[in-house]
């Protein structure tokens, strides 16, 4: 829905995040996003960060398979694969993930959190110079795992409005969050819905796997690492393709075969 509100905007021949914002489609689609965001978030609390994220990840699946039936775009040989290579992916990362509560984090590691707020600011305005949508890809998946970790790092100790308002990590949160859809929102509208999708979701597994391991002392079931990294290889390997499928790529005047940019040719 976001990416549909983003393509009618750019059909429209307006450009910015004030115009994509007054589509109603897109923002159905941001309160949708922002509905599982929430639930994620507490999830963090009880699962590794590799886990929370690789399943997020799994729901290109999903989007697929409701695209084929609300939509009616196409669905290839390779998605049905990339279908069931998710489910098996995701199974294997669901069952190895062990429980993970919370604990204090490092006060260093609050500092990155908090300095990799004006770091991406910082390379988003540089990447929207440039008009380089990969990068603002990037950036936004980055912005998305920065937003979970500081969810899984954030303790409460005085749970008054104003302790809670003091908590910096709280912000980092919040702030991550904006700037991962404002982020997202742009490389829509300057780049290939496929590629900017697998770039995100391929950042957000990745950093999260790697810093929730060196980070946080995420770990897996006893006997259960080799099939983690396997889950999570197949989760990987099939969002791939799946950011290539036809359901990827609507176009924001009509859904069918015919007027798909494929069939006319622009890849």
């Amino acid at each position: 829905m976001q990416a549909l509100g983003a393509r009618r905007a750019d059909a429209a021949g307006q450009r910015g995040l004030t115009v994509i914002v007054k589509q109603p489609v897109f923002l159905l689609g941001i309160l949708v996003d922002l509905a599982s965001w929430l639930i994620s978030r507490f999830a963090l609390h009880t699962l590794p960060l590799f886990a929370v994220q690789t399943i997020l990840a799994g729901s290109l699946a999903v989007t697929v398979l409701l695209a084929r039936l609300v939509l009616n775009t196409d669905l290839r040989g390779p998605d049905r694969l990339a279908i069931l290579a998710t489910m098996v992916g995701l199974t294997l990362v669901g069952i190895s993930a062990g429980g993970e509560p919370t604990q204090e984090i490092t006060h260093w590691l609050k500092i990155c959190i908090l300095i990799g707020i004006p770091a991406i600011i910082a390379l988003g305005i540089l990447a929207l110079e440039l008009k380089k949508s990969i990068v603002l890809s990037v950036l936004s998946g980055a912005a998305f795992t920065g937003s979970a970790l500081a969810a899984r790092s954030v303790h409460f100790k005085d749970e008054s409005i104003s302790g809670l308002a003091s908590e910096p990590l709280l912000w980092a949160v919040l702030i991550y969050a904006v700037l991962a859809l404002g982020l997202h929102a742009s490389a829509l509208m300057r780049g290939r819905v496929g590629a900017v999708t697998a770039a995100m979701w391929s950042t957000e597994v990745l950093v999260a796997s790697i810093i929730g391991a060196v980070a946080l002392g995420d770990h897996v079931r006893r006997g259960w690492g080799i099939p983690a990294i396997v889950g999570i290889a197949i989760t990987l390997a099939a969002t791939l393709e799946l950011a290539r499928s036809p359901a990827q790529e609507l176009d924001p005047l009509a859904n069918s075969a015919h007027n798909h940019p494929a069939a006319r040719g622009r890849g």
